[in-house]
């Protein structure tokens, strides 16, 4: 049976407004890969450490192709397609300008689907933090209620990758001189919950032999008072160290990258490039850090703890 969600009919001006950012959204950024591309006949360079096997094709034409793809593509892709997670192009002021426009452009649509889903939550039962949280284990494009679903398909967008749509170009601060890509390895993220929320999660998971023995295992082993954790591991987050030269003094900082950046200047600034360490089985000795968590799971496949006692 439908939930009530299902049979109460969006407003217009929601559906409207969500096809207009979108609208807004998709010809910036077409304005920007033009601009990126009319970069490249003025001579501003582009370095893609992830395209090819030698500089010559890092800082290629074809490498800044695959660079604005990864810059404005919106629809989720096909696993063949990986979206670039780092890269530099350095970028001409018309072109930052047109980056900065597609930026506001995506704060503007991500606003639009907010007031579906402030819709949904004003005018129904909301989804509930567990079904949110199984929600999110099986789908990696990002959240969507079934109200945001219909007016996405209303408006002819179903395919759009939720999480690319959010994502800012990151606009590096002018004289760049220094750039280093590093990553962030070994960390997770804890969501606390009581028993009764691990037995719901457990006892609504989508595979029923998985959810049965959750559900036993829990029951057995497990303090009715005592909470629970779940561990969910976290792919390695690369980051970048830089460095940019302010009012003639070099000011240093770092900041968690997600694609490629643009840099405000005609020259490429010094740059070194990390492979993921995670990407080979190799891993350099490190210092375990006490946790507040057992080592072993109570479950398993939900990635469950008990807490140390």
């Amino acid at each position: 049976m439908p939930r009530q969600t299902d049979c109460k009919a969006l407003p217009h001006d929601l559906i409207f407004n969500l096809s207009d950012t979108f609208q807004k959204m998709s010809e910036l950024g077409f304005a920007v890969a033009s601009a990126l591309e009319s970069d490249h006949i003025a001579g501003y360079p582009v370095y893609v450490p992830t395209h090819g096997n030698s500089d010559t094709e890092h800082t290629s034409h074809e490498a800044r192709r695959v660079a604005i793809r990864s810059m404005t593509h919106l629809t989720i892709q096909p696993s063949s397609h990986r979206t670039l997670n780092a890269g530099i192009v350095c970028s001409s002021p018309n072109t930052v300008i047109a980056v900065s426009a597609y930026n506001a452009a995506k704060d503007a649509f991500k606003q639009a689907v907010l007031d579906i889903r402030r819709f949904q939550k004003s005018s129904s039962t909301s989804a509930s933090r567990i079904a949110r949280l199984i929600e999110n284990e099986i789908r990696d494009k990002g959240y969507r209620s079934e109200t945001l679903r219909r007016a996405m398909n209303a408006v002819r967008i179903a395919d759009l990758d939720l999480k690319r749509c959010y994502t800012h170009i990151r606009i590096m601060p002018p004289n760049l001189e220094v750039f280093s890509w590093t990553w962030t390895t070994k960390h997770a993220r804890i969501i606390k919950l009581n028993h009764e929320e691990a037995m719901l999660m457990a006892s609504e998971w989508p595979d029923q032999r998985t959810a049965a023995i959750a559900v036993d295992l829990i029951n057995r082993r497990c303090d009715p008072v005592a909470p629970l954790a779940r561990k969910i591991p976290l792919p390695n987050q690369l980051r970048a160290n830089f460095a940019y030269r302010k009012d003639g003094e070099i000011i240093r900082a770092s900041a968690p990258i997600s694609g490629v950046v643009v840099a405000q200047q005609k020259d490429m600034p010094r740059k070194l490039w990390r492979p993921d360490p995670g990407a080979s089985n190799s891993q350099p000795p490190r210092l375990a850090r006490q946790s507040s968590l057992e080592a072993t799971p109570i479950v398993d496949a939900l990635r469950l703890y008990r807490y140390v006692r």
